[in-house]
């Protein structure tokens, strides 16, 4: 039987949800040679009309109209409780599925459409666009080649402050609701790092403790700051953030061997003992600290970048490989989510007590004890 690659075909795709980003998601698949944009529906989007004018395909009346099409596959870009129910139908349908994160809003919800996913035969895979950084693929080789020795840390922060944005949106605002949402800033940003931490380090997270609250944020339900500590299979261990009211993103490694962090998804810093030569990074003056900037994410609708996994589900459905991020990998993130929302909640915190002096001019000190 000949392959995609050998007969020419091109897989067929529909896609639900085209606001935001998932519109740069219907010139990827307008454009990919190897992709056919069939039809896409979006319910909220009046520009979906405009995309389809663009990049080929019909504005389908619903979501059972879209899943119906002569298509192969659907790419979920909707809000996070409308998962479960649509994937789910697609892949009944006999549709393989992209699906964005997180992947479901719960745990429970995560692990029913894992097994609806294996009854159906088709293929149920996780976008994550922090895959397709070629920066990130450096990263992985340095890890797996030893260049930072022996990694012992791993640091993530995804900040992007929107929570002040929102102040102004209707009280319904579906990024607003903990219940829509499945938890905050957490489970909408760390999911990011959580996955990209675990596929960095070939490393399931096995354990966590966390702590959220909302400091700033007090229209919106859920958390607008969290922070957990966790520990990979291999004894690593690393702090993830996420915010909600605050801005910036940066991620660190330390090894018994060098050092790397990568800033705003732009600058690179690192210091290591041996040198490193990758697509994105040059590292050629060992033991000594380099900043390379101009560093930025490929555009997520440039095909043109091997490394997308838009362009790489397509290549595996047509080629007959397996997908970069299959669902069992969002799974384990949704674990990972559920065990740092249930310590949040419910974990023993150990308080610093804090003494209070009074001075006899009446003044007023304090010191930890």
């Amino acid at each position: 039987m000949a392959t995609g690659a050998e007969s020419g075909r091109r897989l067929r795709v529909g896609l639900l949800g085209t606001g935001g980003v998932a519109s740069k998601y219907a010139a990827l698949y307008g454009e990919y040679p190897r992709s056919l944009l069939v039809a896409l529906h979006d319910p909220f989007d009046p520009g979906a009309g405009e995309l389809a004018a663009r990049f080929g395909g019909r504005v389908a009346a619903s979501v059972e109209d879209l899943i119906a099409s002569d298509i192969d596959a659907v790419v979920i870009s909707t809000p996070n409780p409308l998962h479960l129910a649509q994937a789910s139908a697609a892949l009944k349908a006999g549709r393989h599925v992209l699906l964005q994160k997180p992947m479901t809003v719960t745990l429970a919800q995560a692990e029913e459409l894992e097994r609806v996913a294996e009854d159906s035969g088709k293929v149920l895979a996780l976008y994550m666009n922090s895959l397709d950084n070629p920066v990130f693929r450096d990263l992985r080789r340095m890890i797996t080649e030893g260049v930072l020795g022996k990694v012992g840390s791993i640091n993530c922060k995804l900040a992007n402050g929107m929570g002040h944005v929102w102040r102004n949106r209707p009280a319904n605002f579906w990024r607003g609701s903990r219940a829509a949402v499945g938890g905050g800033s957490f489970a909408m940003l760390a999911c990011h790092y959580l996955n990209l931490a675990q596929w960095l380090l070939d490393q399931p997270i096995i354990r966590t403790t966390a702590i959220g609250t909302n400091l700033m944020c007090d229209h919106i339900e859920g958390d607008d700051l969290m922070s957990a500590i966790v520990e990979f299979a291999g004894g690593e261990l690393g702090v993830i953030e996420a915010a909600w009211c605050v801005k910036g993103e940066q991620m660190s490694l330390h090894g018994s061997a060098g050092s790397f962090a990568y800033i705003d998804n732009s600058v690179v810093t690192m210091k290591a003992d041996s040198p490193f030569i990758g697509e994105a990074i040059r590292y050629e003056t060992p033991g000594t600290r380099v900043v390379l900037d101009g560093l930025l994410a490929p555009a997520m609708s440039d095909w043109t970048n091997p490394y997308n996994q838009h362009r790489c589900f397509v290549d595996a459905m047509l080629d007959g490989t397996p997908v970069p991020m299959p669902a069992g990998k969002g799974v384990q993130d949704m674990r990972v989510l559920d065990a740092a929302y249930r310590s949040s909640a419910g974990a023993v915190h150990v308080a610093v007590h804090v003494a209070i002096h009074v001075a006899d001019d009446g003044a007023v000190a304090e010191a930890v004890a």
